[in-house]
């Protein structure tokens, strides 16, 4: 039988969403909801991983227009790397999806720590 959120929604359903918006959905759900302690660690460990995944993109692109700037020969180098990020990123958010979507909750190192103290308040 399926569990349903104070606002009569599925919870797998809406852990799920937690994930799919990767950190805005995360910070939607975390403001919204106040009860479920649950969907809450999903919300604050989405917010936090992908929050911070976008902030290293972030760093990355400035990192690389500099570098190229003075170092145009990097760029090979640069873009790989970079590409690199992003398939570890689509595989740990695809994984994370599968997850949610088999009602299992998985604790990233680090991450999952934080987000359990964000969720009790």
């Amino acid at each position: 039988m399926r569990r349903l959120s104070s606002r009569g929604i599925d919870h797998q359903l809406e852990v799920l969403l937690c994930y799919l918006g990767w950190w805005v959905t995360g910070l939607v759900f975390l403001f919204i909801e106040r009860q479920d302690h649950d969907l809450r660690f999903h919300a604050a460990q989405s917010l936090i991983v992908f929050g911070t995944i976008s902030m290293i993109f972030f760093l990355w692109g400035g990192a690389t227009a500099l570098v190229l700037f003075w170092v145009p020969q990097s760029f090979q180098l640069f873009q790989a790397v970079g590409n690199l990020l992003w398939l570890g990123t689509v595989l740990l958010w695809l994984y994370l999806l599968l997850k949610a979507y088999r009602g299992e909750t998985w604790r990233i190192p680090v991450a999952g720590d934080l987000a359990v103290k964000i969720a009790s308040r």
